[in-house]
């Protein structure tokens, strides 16, 4: 634990020992204090309703433990762990005031419970935002869904039905379902499209969301159309490579059957003809270009062998950049539906007068960023 004035920070692995820790300095802080209802103004958030749950078990079964007149062996040892720490804190406790303070806060809890509050950090950010929906912008009476998939997947499904009206739009729709049809893939594309979206619901990708909002599809096609042809550019400038270093071959009657297997000069085809099958092989150097030991002219072969390698250097090194395109055009139509997509989620929050769970902390720090940190949780 690495300590800061009243600053704490503990740093531990899973099963080490963290909600013992954290349930103990949450007693510390009740237990010390002059006033009964000390918990009413503690904050305590975790992630899971499970943790929630056993936090305040946690808290209650020890102050119930602590009031009994023969407290268990674990309950005295926690007692000493307390009045050994409240030394550092110069708020002197004792084990009778524990257990006189113990059955006073008990008492408090049980008459005000919903006081004692230990939450998630969704429903915390939710009651900030309900509690400052009207500065927020938002409606007073909107309700929260968990479901944020099937909002997503009635904004795609809004999207797709818009094919017909929106010529852009159309177009756009038209050009991924070929382009999956091609690929042998099923020309359903809500799939894709959902999984682009779901980009939208993760708060680690909000900012980059962000630097999409003020592109327009037609900016999207704009690129597509320029990588589209850098990679036609890079397919035709390998054909033309491959098609130089066979012509060496065939100029110096260098016949296929001289190289093993005639994986060397097939592979150059393979090239020439887009076979997927070029992928197969890669020949960097000339150790790697197998020749039958009973061929002739081996020493043409070699005079020839730094041309063709220089050729096929540049085919590959084209190829890396040929896959890097192919990546992008898969993606960039999804991709640039995505504000249309956001927009239509918008558009079913607003009509069902519901709020996504995943937007709550989007929205608080879009208010705070450039605010004091107090504001908004004062």
């Amino acid at each position: 634990m690495q300590n800061r004035s009243s600053f704490s920070i503990f740093d531990a692995s899973a099963g080490a020992g963290k909600t013992y820790n954290l349930v103990k300095q949450y007693l510390l802080i009740i237990l010390s204090s002059p006033k009964n209802d000390a918990y009413r103004h503690i904050l305590a958030i975790t992630f899971t309703n499970k943790a929630v749950h056993e936090m305040k078990s946690r808290i209650v079964d020890n102050l119930s433990e602590f009031a009994k007149d023969s407290p268990s062996n674990k309950a005295q040892q926690l007692m000493n762990d307390l009045v050994f720490e409240a030394k550092e804190w110069k708020k002197p406790l004792s084990i009778s005031g524990i257990k006189t303070k113990s059955q006073q806060i008990i008492k408090h809890i049980i008459h005000n419970y919903a006081a004692f509050d230990i939450s998630t950090i969704d429903k915390f950010t939710h009651k900030v935002i309900r509690a400052f929906a009207h500065d927020l912008g938002l409606p007073m009476t909107f309700e929260v869904t968990l479901d944020t998939e099937s909002l997503l997947t009635e904004a795609v499904d809004a999207l797709i039905a818009k094919a017909g009206e929106d010529e852009i739009i159309t177009r756009l729709l038209i050009d991924f379902t070929m382009e999956k049809t091609d690929d042998d893939k099923s020309w359903d594309i809500s799939k894709e499209i959902l999984e682009t979206g779901r980009l939208i619901l993760n708060e680690n990708n909000r900012e980059a969301i962000v630097d999409f909002k003020d592109k327009k599809i037609e900016d999207f096609l704009a690129i597509k159309s320029k990588i589209s042809k850098a990679h036609e550019m890079l397919e035709n400038e390998n054909i033309g490579l491959a098609t130089i270093a066979f012509s060496l071959l065939e100029s110096n009657q260098i016949d296929s059957k001289s190289f093993a297997y005639e994986t060397f000069p097939k592979h150059i085809q393979f090239i020439i003809n887009k076979d997927a099958r070029a992928a197969n092989h890669k020949f960097e150097s000339e150790t790697e270009v197998k020749i039958k030991k009973d061929t002739k002219n081996i020493a043409l072969i070699e005079s020839v062998l730094p041309q063709i390698l220089a050729n096929l250097a540049t085919v590959y090194a084209n190829n890396e950049k040929k896959d890097f395109y192919k990546a992008f055009l898969k993606n960039i139509t999804p991709l640039s539906l995505l504000n249309t997509v956001n927009n239509e989620l918008s558009k079913i929050q607003t009509e069902q007068n519901v709020l996504s769970i995943s937007e709550f902390n989007a929205i608080i720090h879009n208010e705070i960023q450039n605010q004091p940190a107090p504001f908004i949780y004062e």
